[in-house]
């Protein structure tokens, strides 16, 4: 009995120890990378709109950014953000007028690069357009039409919408079972004790949550379903069709890295009813990374500063070439 509980403890700190290196030197790290990287967002990682110095709360989105200044790292970037009076990273100045606004999720916040290497900053750069960049992590196409709503649109030519597959619940909710509802302050701020808990290490941590990671994994059944790319298509234009801003005067680019999603979202679109839906612009990011050596990071799931820059220029390109 001794000698199996000696065994246990062994094993458990060897294996404490791997997942703990395989944080500092993922790319050779002998477990598997999915394993290391889901244990990493999972339990290693600080999410920006649940830090306290980073993000509030908002009762119709939640969270927004926090006006002011704060810095966001984890074990592969440290980055400065500043954050302007609408509660999204960037300058005052771009709130006045500006000519295109780009929404989206974390990818397009920036997360894990400066902000003038964020695409929306690069676009700006090349296009010589005042852009606003209004992503905030983790919002799904919901919610970046509300934030779009308190956007000054007096100038705006583009819009670009940015999808990322978790924004399909979000899109869900409001489509599936409506009315869609936010966070309350007390669940707002419960979610923000509950990611420190999950911050928080003891001894063991990273042995533990392997196996239970692996045991559910063991258990998970083989009949749940994705939500497929047509699904999600149909998902993302009806959400946009019952847009809370009126977005028949402008010009809509939906952007992605997601070849299928869009193939779907070209022909789901094309059905629409409302003409100026028909007329969405979709662009798949895809083709534009795959020449960007290491275009993600290790361990996190978001692209590098390269690649920022190629969806940038591949903006600048469409919106050029068919003004």
């Amino acid at each position: 009995m001794i000698q199996l509980v000696v065994t246990v403890v062994v094993t458990a700190a060897l294996l404490e120890g791997l997942v703990a290196w395989s944080f500092r030197y993922p790319r050779v790290s002998p477990l598997p990378a999915a394993l290391v990287r889901y244990l990493h967002i999972r339990f290693d990682r600080q999410v920006i709109q649940v830090m306290p110095e980073c993000a509030r709360y908002d009762s119709t989105l939640t969270y927004t950014l926090k006006p002011g200044h704060c810095v966001f790292a984890s074990r592969e970037f440290s980055n400065t953000y500043a954050i302007n009076s609408l509660g999204v990273r960037d300058d005052e100045d771009s709130l006045h007028a500006p000519q295109t606004v780009m929404l989206g999720d974390s990818l397009t916040m920036g997360w894990g690069v400066e902000q003038d290497q964020s695409f929306p900053s690069v676009f700006e750069r090349l296009s010589g357009q005042r852009t606003l960049n209004a992503g905030v992590s983790s919002y799904g196409t919901v919610r970046e039409l509300r934030m779009l709503g308190r956007v000054d649109r007096s100038a705006v030519k583009n819009i670009v919408i940015q999808y990322n597959d978790n924004d399909t619940g979000e899109n869900r909710q409001l489509i599936e079972r409506p009315p869609f509802t936010t966070l309350s302050q007390q669940q707002y701020e419960r979610t923000v004790a509950e990611q420190a808990t999950l911050l928080r290490y003891y001894p063991g941590k990273y042995a533990f949550n392997v196996m239970v990671q692996l045991q559910s994994a063991l258990r998970r059944s083989s009949t749940e379903a994705p939500v497929t790319p047509v699904r999600q298509a149909e998902l993302f234009v009806r959400v946009i069709e019952h847009s809370p801003v009126d977005l028949s005067s402008f010009r809509l680019i939906a952007l992605a890295v997601n070849g299928p999603f869009i193939d779907a979202a070209k022909t789901v679109a094309a059905k629409s009813s409302l003409p100026w839906v028909t007329r969405i612009e979709f662009i798949d990011a895809t083709p534009a990374l795959r020449d960007v050596p290491n275009a993600y990071y290790g361990l996190d799931d978001h692209p590098r500063a390269a690649s920022h820059e190629a969806i940038g220029k591949l903006l600048n390109t469409h919106l050029s070439t068919y003004d």
